[in-house]
């Protein structure tokens, strides 16, 4: 697959002004709702680029005050988790009763 894997990683700083400096430049997705979190010897905040976008931002003019740690593969994760997924419509058989939480009609 030639598509550039998004990589899930933290941003870690001294302070929060830091990690706003360093995230306006990159642009990375930080989620819906982004919530730096409290970290021995700072903050830490998670986010979200594609891998070569990843390299290039360890470049930027503030990613001296930061530091980037990989936690995953986002792209190979959720390719794994699509394999637990049947392919199979459990609603196909007739007079079957579904399985699961929603109503039974």
């Amino acid at each position: 697959m030639s598509e550039d894997p998004i990589i899930h990683f933290e941003i870690r700083a001294a302070t929060l002004a830091e990690i706003k400096e360093f995230t306006d430049e990159i642009q990375p997705d930080l989620g819906c709702r982004a919530i730096a979190r409290r970290a021995e010897g700072g903050f830490v905040i998670d986010a979200y680029l594609p891998e070569s976008r990843l390299q290039s931002s360890r470049d930027v003019r503030s990613a001296a005050n930061v530091s980037l740690h990989v936690l995953e593969n986002s792209s190979e994760v959720g390719r794994a988790r699509q394999q637990e997924v049947g392919s199979g419509n459990r609603y196909a058989a007739r007079g079957e009763v579904p399985r699961g939480l929603g109503r039974k009609e």
